[in-house]
């Protein structure tokens, strides 16, 4: 509990006056983040980059876990969003073009400041309580209604689920590291999109009663 409530908001901004004090921070932390790292980042340096007082900082986030913490939240909230309105969007189409169409997103979402999703991959471990928290139940009942319709039926639904948006966040995010241009180019997608395909095809194939090398279209 003492953990968790050293990374959350003491409150959120109402007005517009502490909307723009709370932007300018979280744009100077992603800044020093980039720049210099998390291991020297301090809240003293990020209200001085922003143009405020510390007091003004520490009205809203109790220390630098919460700026970094709330930064990924932002992220992660944006993953969701393209990733539901993918779902939304495709219902009834192939599986192919579904995952697809979803990994380019996630890619295309980490595309934006990749410098600052380096520092996540990096430095995210230190707060992996926040980012459990943040993904548990991601998306959960779209896709048990998108998987259930392939044939991959519960129990199974959401542990496929986890799975699959775990090892392509994973990929991603270790790609933005270690293999950026495979990811520009384009031939990661291509390698995530057979693995995650190849994977819902399996479990379907090995449900019971289930035709053997049954096409899902």
């Amino acid at each position: 509990m003492r953990k968790r409530a050293a990374i959350a908001p003491r409150k959120q901004p109402t007005q517009d006056r502490s909307r723009a004090t709370v932007e300018a921070i979280l744009q100077a932390t992603a800044y020093i983040l980039v720049r210099d790292g998390y291991g020297r980042l301090t809240t003293n340096r990020v209200a001085q980059r922003a143009g405020v007082n510390v007091a003004s900082l520490y009205q809203f986030f109790p220390g630098k876990e919460a700026l970094v913490a709330e930064l990924h939240r932002r992220h992660v909230e944006q993953g969701r969003e393209a990733a539901r309105a993918v779902l939304v969007a495709h219902q009834g189409t192939s599986l192919d073009r579904l995952l697809r169409t979803l990994v380019e997103a996630g890619i295309a979402a980490h595309a934006v400041q990749p410098e600052l999703h380096r520092v996540f991959s990096e430095q995210m471990p230190r707060l992996k309580e926040h980012r459990s928290a943040a993904s548990e139940g991601f998306l959960l009942e779209e896709a048990r209604q998108l998987l259930s319709g392939w044939g991959c039926a519960p129990p199974d639904v959401e542990l496929a689920w986890w799975l699959m948006q775990t090892v392509a966040h994973a990929v991603v995010h270790q790609a933005i590291v270690e293999r950026p241009g495979d990811l520009r180019s384009g031939a990661l997608a291509e390698e995530l999109v057979l693995l995650l395909e190849r994977y819902l095809l399996a479990k379907k194939e090995a449900r019971p009663g289930a035709g053997a090398g049954r096409e899902i279209t």
